[in-house]
């Protein structure tokens, strides 16, 4: 009885041990918004939202035989001074952090696009201020 005692303690023991949690863990993601005509310093490189060169987004409340697409200009420095020019281009697909398009790596961060808000809608024009870039930071 002693024997099967110690055997049981030690499979009890043994089976703990091997269930313990294995579960990655995922590095945070900080969420920024970026204002048409601003800037974001990584290190000694930056992004900038330069202008918005198409809406032809769907506007919420209307119904279109196609979703549409927002292009915009972004600009990426490196100390203060601009290396690359790049068009982004977001549909209703693509415009989900899950999705998102790789801008800018430092030696500390990867900086991501996904998104561009506000979304149109059926009163009006968006005003050129009034947009921003969404993007993660890892």
């Amino acid at each position: 009885m002693r024997r099967l005692l110690i055997l049981l303690l030690y499979i009890v023991s043994t089976a703990s041990t091997i269930a313990q949690d294995t579960t990655k863990i995922e590095i945070p993601k900080i969420i920024s918004k970026l204002k048409i005509e601003h800037s974001l310093d990584f290190d000694s490189k930056s992004i900038k939202f330069v202008r918005v060169l198409e809406d032809s987004r769907c506007p919420t409340g209307v119904s279109c035989m196609w979703q549409g697409e927002v292009k915009i200009l972004i600009e990426i420095s490196e100390n203060k001074k601009v290396i690359e020019e790049k068009e982004l281009v977001f549909d209703s697909k693509s415009s989900s952090p899950d999705k998102a398009i790789q801008l800018l790596v430092t030696d500390q961060k990867t900086i991501y696009a996904f998104n561009v808000s506000p979304y149109p809608t059926s009163e009006g024009p968006i005003m050129k201020t009034a947009y921003f870039l969404e993007l993660i930071v890892k």
